[in-house]
């Protein structure tokens, strides 16, 4: 089921065609200037009804909400970051930060994935990347879990005018100081909102998703024991797995918006100019016209060609710092956790309402991961 921001009226594109179709068409287009007087005008209360007064802040003015020759300028000062061979170069300190996240429930009866490991391993990992201080890490999750969720209109200005000035005092440090890191580079290329708005994306989504594919992964193995029993008999197939995770369980529910700059005609549907349209990725991802029996759960045959990162100029780029992220915390939890099983009945799943990001609030599993040893 898709979750909107409540009141907004907007167009829902499902299946895998389409939506590769709208990824190369220039008449769906990504500009934040632009589109909220149209997020306003397709709105129940106005601005307000879409959570615009918020939703409208600097924060939002990022490479991920704009087309080029913004996104591109936006972008360039972090794609050395997140190339494959950049990313592969961090492996272990990766591993560190999951051995030591798992560290903290070592020996318990049972511990929650989500809170306990999911959400602090890949925070970790994300400020390590960015450069955010190790005792700041978690001063801004709960902001986040505000702005991407369904709050009120008050609550969403209140935590994103936190957020802005906590990431405003990080850049501004980086300014005057500069260090070896991604805050350093994003404070010396870009003006100071830009800068800002850029460390967000970075901070948002560089943890949300990760963390909800780790929960949302082991969820679906568990429910699957013959393919959970074969992964943790043979962790060579868990880059694999990862794949398939990323299809079956996609950590984007929607993607961010775009509008349309005059009328298409897609698939035997009008779309009108100034419409407002998200993709639905994770629909196109299980799509019977282009996935055989796409409910089926195989980490022995993963279907790579998903579209759990998006497409075209938009595709994520931390998608290689993903993948690492969850394939490292599956060799992981393999290696600590050798029964690992969901203790928590399905009737308490609570999943996230976001229009964005799909994933579980909380999952209990057990027994805890065994002691452990250096993870260097």
């Amino acid at each position: 089921m898709a979750y909107l921001p409540p009141g907004l009226k907007a167009w829902l594109v499902t299946s895998y065609e389409d939506i590769e179709f709208v990824l190369q068409d220039p008449r769906f287009r990504k500009s934040i200037d632009r589109a909220m007087p149209l997020f306003a005008a397709h709105s129940a209360g106005g601005a307000e009804g879409a959570g615009g007064g918020a939703r409208s802040s600097l924060l939002y003015d990022n490479m991920a909400n704009n087309d080029p020759p913004k996104h591109t300028r936006l972008r360039k000062p972090l794609n050395a970051t997140f190339t494959a061979r950049s990313v592969a170069a961090r492996r272990d300190d990766i591993r560190r930060c999951a051995h030591e996240t798992l560290d903290a429930v070592a020996g318990s009866d049972g511990f929650d994935l989500v809170q306990d490991f999911a959400f602090p391993f890949s925070i970790s990992v994300i400020c390590r990347t960015l450069g955010v201080p190790d005792e700041d890490r978690g001063t801004f999750h709960g902001w986040v879990q505000t702005i991407t969720g369904d709050a009120t209109p008050e609550a969403l200005r209140r935590d994103a005018g936190r957020m802005t000035e906590y990431l405003r005092g990080l850049i501004r440090a980086r300014r005057e100081a500069p260090r070896e890191d991604v805050l350093s580079h994003l404070a010396t290329s870009l003006d100071e909102p830009e800068a800002v708005a850029q460390a967000y994306a970075l901070l948002a989504a560089g943890y949300e998703t990760t963390a909800n594919l780790i929960t949302t992964g082991f969820l679906t193995l568990d429910a699957h024991p013959g393919q959970r029993d074969r992964l943790w008999a043979d962790p060579t197939l868990v880059p694999g797995a990862v794949e398939e995770m990323l299809r079956h369980q996609s950590p984007f529910n929607l993607s961010l918006y775009r509008y349309v700059t005059e009328e298409v005609r897609l698939n035997g549907v009008t779309i009108p100019e100034g419409a407002i349209v998200f993709l639905a990725f994770a629909a196109a991802n299980r799509d019977d016209r282009r996935f055989d029996d796409p409910e089926r759960f195989d980490i022995g045959a993963p279907r790579r060609e998903h579209l759990a990162f998006g497409g075209g100029i938009h595709n994520c780029i931390g998608k290689h710092l993903a993948r690492l992220e969850v394939i490292v915390a599956f060799e992981t939890l393999i290696e600590r956790c050798p029964g690992l099983r969901v203790s928590q009945p399905a009737a308490a799943h609570e999943w996230k309402a976001s229009p964005t990001f799909r994933g579980l609030r909380h999952l209990w599993v057990g027994p805890g991961p065994l002691p452990g040893r250096d993870a260097a």
